[in-house]
């Protein structure tokens, strides 16, 4: 009966102490609140629900979870007025034939992503390979500190391995952004987030390091579209970066599947 209190207080968007104490999860890092995002612009439960409802229907063999960086990529469930086209041509490129479903909410902290897979987005389908970007905002937008938003990272590739034990999980390092303040941070939350890879079944990348300019610290001019969202350019660097990564994480990727 417990269990099934809990389910229903997360599934009605309240927060429940009992789930977070051991009864229904792992002990969390103290400083991760699994939560609905308030801040979001758009319908954040409504393309939750496009999320499920997609994943009754189809059986992704790639699954994307993200930010803005993600949402604004490409890809499905779309309708949500999110800014279209940027990185359409990159997300097509990277993906091809395969079934792919954008799990990328904008605004997002690693909070409320974490908070997501709790209300199931990662139930019911078993994806080859989850690909994680997650963390800008909780260094840029809450101030988090480096260790504070590597620790919640690591809940969330715990939980999504405990959802999906069957797939590999390819966590990528949080790109560069403009405020020149925050590179440090991404650097160093980077280095710790790639601790979390075991060479079996996660598995950790950084292509943000090819958006860097000569100094290591300021991103190339054009890569990024407001300081923070890739260009154009920049998610055709991101998705040249993921093909080769998938290539040798999946030998599926980029064939088409056999014939009925």
């Amino acid at each position: 009966m417990k269990s099934y209190a809990c389910l229903c207080l997360l599934l009605a968007g309240v927060f429940c102490v009992a789930c977070f104490s051991g009864a229904c999860a792992d002990e969390l890092p103290p400083t991760l609140k699994p939560q609905v995002n308030l801040r979001a612009v758009y319908d954040w439960k409504k393309r939750h629900e496009a999320v499920m409802e997609r994943n009754r229907t189809v059986k992704p063999e790639y699954v994307v979870f993200g930010d803005s960086i993600t949402h604004r990529w490409g890809g499905e469930p779309s309708g949500d007025n999110r800014a279209l086209g940027t990185g359409k041509t990159a997300w097509d490129s990277l993906f091809s034939s395969h079934a792919v479903t954008n799990m990328g909410f904008g605004s997002d902290y690693v909070d409320n992503a974490y908070y997501r897979l709790q209300l199931g987005e990662l139930d019911g389908i078993s994806p080859r390979v989850i690909i994680v970007l997650l963390g800008t905002n909780n260094l840029g937008g809450r101030k988090d500190a480096p260790r504070v938003c590597a620790d919640n990272l690591k809940a969330f590739v715990s939980l999504a391995r405990r959802k999906c034990p069957s797939s590999k999980i390819l966590l990528l390092g949080i790109l560069p952004r403009e405020e020149k303040k925050l590179a440090p941070l991404i650097r160093e939350t980077n280095k710790m987030i790639s601790g979390l890879a075991d060479g079996n079944s996660v598995f950790f990348a950084n292509p943000g390091e090819e958006f860097l300019g000569e100094d290591g610290v300021s991103p190339k001019p054009g890569l990024l579209e407001d300081g923070l969202h890739p260009s154009a350019r920049g998610y055709d660097i991101l998705g040249k970066s993921l093909s080769v990564l998938l290539k040798k994480m999946d030998d599926k990727y980029g064939k088409l599947p056999a014939p009925r």
